[in-house]
């Protein structure tokens, strides 16, 4: 007799924040910086960016230990849109507990493996 054994794989996710002023005021609290990003409903680059590259097991253990993070779209302006403008979507940003930019936006589709290298240099000059 065979037996089938069903093996579940806990998949690690990015723990997403909706709203930006939750997000700002846990970042605040826990004093981690906030990762951001800024999509449109309509956009594919958007959805492939969080499915492929925060779908990432290792991208997003790194992101939830180190950062606290939001998605916000273009469409309910429920952010900062003086702050965080942009025209091309996604963007990515990664702001200080305080609001200051930590680096330059990335625009656009991000290669997981130069978002991982981006993201490690970051959160190591904070530790």
């Amino acid at each position: 007799m065979l037996f089938a054994i069903q093996v579940v794989v806990a998949a690690e996710r990015v723990h997403w924040y909706g709203r930006f002023d939750a997000a700002l005021e846990v970042s605040q609290r826990t004093k981690k910086p906030m990762l951001v990003l800024l999509v449109t409903k309509e956009c594919d680059a958007c959805r492939h960016l969080l499915v492929k590259t925060f779908g990432d097991s290792q991208i997003a253990h790194l992101v939830n230990e180190n950062a606290i993070a939001v998605i916000v779209t273009k469409e309910n302006e429920d952010y900062p849109i003086e702050l965080l403008y942009s025209t091309r979507f996604p963007t990515l940003f990664l702001l200080s507990p305080e609001e200051n930019f930590m680096m330059e936006p990335l625009r656009g589709e991000v290669d997981k493996a130069l978002l991982r290298r981006i993201l490690e240099e970051k959160f190591s000059n904070e530790r």
